[in-house]
């Protein structure tokens, strides 16, 4: 009986006293190139395959993903790319909680594309609408006054720090230019503006 109880305790001893390998942790920070500028995003989604778990990054980019198992993984960030790039990542023996993600958000829109609009004499505003683009009366005519036109992306925007840049080059050449007298009279819609 003795032996029994020696038996047992050695087994179940050694079985939960090792170490579990199935919980393991992906974590790390991201950033993103919008433009030419390396940002902390206000928010993104980072998706882990083949688990498909989501995971939101806090205000600093931080992101954790928990209770993994030792093997192959790939993390994709959601938010920036319709075709996002994916990071491949090999769990062995330790967690991984230091792995930093850097995406290009590929502006189409940014500060440089602005100066060289406003070079161009083709200064824009733009505005982020739903699937049909609403026209004002008064757009024509505030295109007139500020030689400034209004472009809805409606409902398939770049991302949207692209936008915030764009726009704030345009506001500070409004700005330069008419004083902030425009500001009475533009779409309370324009991205960034208040």
């Amino acid at each position: 009986m003795n032996r029994i109880i020696v038996i047992l305790l050695l087994t179940f001893g050694s079985v939960f006293g090792q170490e579990n390998k199935s919980d393991f942790e992906i974590g790390g920070n991201l950033k993103v190139l919008f433009g030419k500028e390396l940002l902390t995003p206000s928010s993104a989604t980072i998706e882990l395959l083949p688990n498909h778990s989501i995971e939101i990054v806090d205000s600093s980019g931080n992101f954790n993903f928990t209770h993994l198992k030792s093997g192959l993984y790939e993390l994709r960030v959601l938010d920036y790319n319709f075709e996002p790039e994916l990071f491949h990542i090999d769990i062995t023996d330790k967690s991984i909680k230091d792995y930093d993600l850097i995406v290009d958000a590929k502006c189409e829109i940014d500060k440089e594309v602005a100066e060289s609009d406003i070079k161009n004499g083709q200064p824009k505003l733009i505005l982020i609408g739903g699937i049909a683009p609403v026209i004002r009366f008064d757009d024509s005519k505030f295109a007139d006054k500020y030689g400034v036109l209004y472009y809805d992306y409606g409902c398939t925007p770049p991302p949207m720090e692209c936008v915030y840049q764009y726009n704030q080059v345009i506001f500070q050449y409004l700005d330069k230019k008419f004083d902030k007298k425009w500001r009475e009279e533009v779409r309370e819609d324009v991205i960034g503006l208040k």
